[in-house]
């Protein structure tokens, strides 16, 4: 049997989460109705936060306080995203039976820094540290989909969409397209553009914060790509790049996310 849940420790915690969800700071009167709680005990509550700065008061109103900034960014310290990715990343090898790969965005290039290559006759092998031009790979424009619009706009700007095989997408449009089309959760595919013969779809994967940190993609070579297998990596995906987003502390909250 678990333990019972200690009463204060869960007020705590709900008056946090409640406040964390609120586009606005909260009342005293609103925060009791939501919890159920009552008012000299939700009073108690906030008087000991607010004096430790993990809530503040705006003109009578409660918001979440810099103690708890503090907090977050020691665990995103702490957080090594390959640790966290490296068993997902096996683990999405294994459904898909194809190579998966976790890439990090180093300027214009992504680097790919995780990988699990597959047992097929034929297959993708990602080497660690090997750099690619984002706009060729489906992890990269997994990625660049999510950043600011000022972000994007200078790297369609930057001369940097490389040419690698003639499927590769070097026209800034072309690609502003594609980015819009990801951002509205769809995967990043890279149809050729890397090596020929090779198809790559991706995801991105997101910190703490909802910035996009890293992408997750799966290669398969044209010979084994049909609609079945499509969908049945595009299925491991979303369920791999959620999990790793979810270890990194990402929730959603109506952030619009491709995984």
């Amino acid at each position: 049997m678990p333990p019972a849940p200690v009463k204060s420790a869960t007020r705590v915690l709900d008056v946090l989460e409640l406040l964390a969800q609120q586009p606005q700071p909260l009342p005293h009167g609103e925060i009791a109705q939501a919890l159920g709680m009552p008012k000299s005990s939700l009073t108690e509550l906030l008087t000991v936060l607010e004096a430790r700065g993990y809530i503040g008061m705006d003109a009578d109103r409660y918001r979440l306080g810099p103690a708890l900034l503090s907090l977050a960014g020691t665990l995103l310290r702490r957080t090594d995203v390959v640790r966290v990715a490296q068993p997902i990343i096996a683990a999405l090898m294994l459904r898909t039976s194809e190579s998966a790969a976790l890439v990090l965005r180093q300027g214009t290039e992504v680097v790919v820094v995780c990988k699990e290559n597959c047992d097929q006759a034929i297959l993708v092998s990602a080497q660690l540290g090997e750099r690619s031009p984002i706009n060729n790979s489906a992890g990269g424009k997994a990625i660049m989909a999510f950043l600011p619009k000022p972000e994007q706009e200078a790297w369609l700007a930057s001369g940097k969409l490389r040419r690698m095989t003639p499927h590769s997408v070097t026209d800034p449009e072309a690609m502003r397209r594609e980015l819009a089309a990801i951002a509205r959760g769809g995967i990043s595919y890279s149809r050729e553009s890397m090596f020929p013969g090779i198809v790559a779809m991706g995801l991105p994967v997101f910190d703490a914060i909802g910035n996009p940190c890293a992408g997750v993609s799966v290669a398969v070579p044209t010979l084994r790509f049909d609609k079945a297998r499509e969908t049945r990596v595009a299925a491991a995906l979303r369920t791999a790049a959620a999990d790793i987003s979810a270890a990194l502390g990402f929730k959603k909250n109506g952030r619009r996310s491709a995984a």
